[in-house]
Order: C-alpha cells, then sequence, then structure tokens
C-alpha cells in the first residue's frame, strides 16, 4: 500500500507543478491544505497513469510468483505413474429362457425345415394340439400312439423313447423322408391322402 500512496502523491505533485500557473483550471486541496489545480484531461491522465502503476505492479508481482513456481517445478524429479487400462467386454445379451413348447417348436423347424409348416399343422390339427410330449393315444387294435407327432408302436419305437420330445421329432422325419405326410391318419388338414384311405 506504501508504494501506491507514493506513486499517488508523485503524480499530484507533477500536476500541481505543472498546473499552478493555469488559473482557468479548477482547484483542489488535499488533506494538508495543499492546492492543487488541474481539469479533467489532467485527471483521466492521473487516474490511467494510476491504474498503470498498478497493473504494472500486479504484472511484477504474478511474474516473481510465476517464475518462483517455475523454479520449483524444474527441482522436482520428474514421477510417470504406468495406468492399467482394462477393457470391459460389453455384456452379451442373455437369451430369454424358453418354455417347452418353444423348444419344440423351434426344434420341429430346425428338423423340418421348408415342410415344418405342415408338420406344425398337422400336430395343431389333429395330432396334439398342446404339444404335449406325453400325450398318448390307446388304438382299437391295442396298440397305442405317443408323444408330439402321436407315432404309433408299430414302428419299433419304446414309449419312453417317443415321450422324449426330440427323439419323438427325429422319428417323425425318419417316416416322413421315408412315406411323406400320408403317414399320418389326418394328413387330409395338408392335402395328402393318408395311407388308410
Amino acid at each position: 500500500m506504501n508504494i501506491i500512496h507514493l506513486l499517488i502523491k508523485e503524480y499530484m505533485l507533477k500536476a500541481k507543478s505543472r498546473l499552478a500557473h493555469n488559473k482557468n483550471k479548477r482547484r483542489y486541496k488535499n488533506l494538508r491544505g495543499n492546492n492543487y489545480y488541474y481539469d479533467l484531461k489532467d485527471r483521466v491522465k492521473i487516474a490511467l497513469g494510476l491504474v498503470g502503476s498498478m497493473v504494472f505492479m500486479i504484472f511484477l508481482m504474478g511474474y516473481r510468483q510465476i517464475t518462483d513456481m517455475i523454479n520449483t517445478w524444474q527441482d522436482l524429479p520428474v514421477q510417470v505413474q504406468a495406468r492399467e487400462i482394462i477393457i470391459v467386454p460389453e455384456p452379451t445379451p442373455t437369451p430369454k429362457p424358453q418354455t417347452e413348447k418353444e423348444q419344440i417348436l423351434a426344434y420341429i423347424v430346425e428338423v423340418f425345415g421348408e415342410d415344418s409348416a405342415d408338420a406344425i399343422t398337422i400336430i395343431n390339427k389333429c395330432e396334439n394340439k398342446a404339444f404335449n410330449p406325453k400325450a398318448t393315444n390307446w388304438n382299437r387294435n391295442g396298440t397305442w400312439d405317443t408323444g408330439i407327432f402321436q407315432i404309433n408302436q408299430i414302428h419299433g419305437y419304446t414309449m419312453e423313447e417317443m415321450q422324449d420330445w426330440k427323439q419323438n421329432i427325429d422319428a417323425a422325419k425318419k417316416i416322413f423322408d421315408n412315406s411323406t405326410w400320408s403317414a399320418w391318419s389326418c394328413s387330409r388338414v395338408v392335402n395328402i391322402k393318408s395311407f388308410w384311405q
């Protein structure tokens, strides 16, 4: 604060000596009672001088602090820290658990391919609407039909084998490959005559 006070006093003294002879200028008294003469232009010059001096002093103080900071940084040893990069894989979407019926339908499509629409129609219309792998029907001649495709025991399979829906679908595909849909009594739903017609 002393430096700023001295700068202000210096400018005031210069203004007094320079402008004392001009009587058209306004006269002001400072706290000590000294007279100063200056107009608006002089006041602007004094103000700009004061502001410039203050900015210069702030710059010098800031410059010294910045150089001190840089000097302390140069003295510090450089430390480099290695960081491990962990790549987190994107989570794979977990498939929705399928119901048994959805699994059966998907397997029929996989096994029968282009003929899967007819296979599903035959099952849904007359063989096993519920797609129940344990469904069993007893015939008048004493034989049984069981499983998804209601395969008759005359084809040489056991009831336990045909009540496993994958084995039942695989057996139905073998029968279909040998005699098309005519091996099923309700093949008329897909416009094919059955074996008994």
